[in-house]
């Protein structure tokens, strides 16, 4: 399925021009979980998913995650692209995030581009880090290049730095480069080689970010599942006469079972 998606200005920064609509493929959606229901335990596979309900579990899935309006999961995701709207309590890793204005993430996140229109509270590793007009986010973060148009509140190191009118921050700024076209910056703000002078995590990333291409943190293989190895795995033991409980539920409140007689 293909459908035409309007490319707002501000992701420029990761390498598209800000005027330009963009074809893009978007896959077609093999699993929905719709609102009212809840999953209890890991998903794991190949193609695209589709939250309204609810997820209790983590999710691997080497496609699209996407968290709706209605939709809650927690649990850690590993997926090629998340967009959340809804409200998601685990970790991240990802070639690219995207919390929009709904949306609501506590955790932490590894990917190659950040965008947050939301809110988000937690770690970032990351090449590219945005946070629009009117995103919150409240974070220790190491990345390469961040353009701020929201808040900041926290720690930021970043060997790039871009604030924009809309712009407050608030904690600590550490940074190589500094691009002030306006905004409020109500915190400390130092050198990020500085910073790394006198920890190891910090002087680990900056040594990455400065042979890194672009934004590419990560490449496919740090965050794709190898979903056969994964069923195998969890491949249930089969034993003559016995009898499994499988919960199944589509209301939080409900906690109904079904016996079920694995095969001989």
């Amino acid at each position: 399925m293909k459908l035409i998606k309007k490319i707002p200005w501000f992701i420029q920064v990761f390498g598209i021009s800000e005027d330009k609509e963009t074809e893009e493929e978007i896959p077609d959606i093999a699993t929905i979980v719709t609102e009212g229901s809840t999953i209890t335990g890991e998903i794991v596979g190949n193609d695209s998913i589709h939250i309204d309900g609810s997820i209790r579990g983590d999710i691997k899935v080497n496609n699209i995650v996407i968290i709706g309006r209605t939709g809650k999961v927690l649990g850690d995701i590993r997926a090629k692209k998340v967009i959340c709207n809804g409200i998601c309590h685990g970790n991240i890793k990802a070639d690219s995030v995207e919390i929009m204005e709904d949306g609501i993430w506590d955790g932490d996140v590894h990917a190659n581009k950040v965008l947050v229109k939301g809110k988000f509270s937690g770690n970032v590793v990351c090449g590219g880090f945005f946070v629009d007009e009117g995103g919150e986010a409240k974070v220790s973060a190491h990345v390469k290049k961040a353009v701020i148009a929201g808040t900041i509140d926290g720690n930021l190191a970043c060997k790039e730095l871009k604030t924009l009118p809309t712009s407050l921050l608030r904690g600590q700024i550490f940074a190589e480069e500094i691009y002030n076209e306006g905004g409020r910056i109500e915190c400390y703000i130092g050198r990020y080689s500085d910073l790394a002078k006198n920890n190891e995590r910090a002087k680990e990333y900056l040594q990455i970010f400065n042979t890194i291409d672009g934004y590419v943190l990560l490449e496919a293989k740090d965050y794709y599942t190898d979903v056969e190895e994964e069923l195998e795995k969890n491949k249930p033991i089969k034993k003559n006469g016995e009898v499994r409980k499988i919960k199944g539920s589509t209301n939080d409140n409900d906690d109904d079972s079904i016996d079920v007689d694995i095969e001989k």
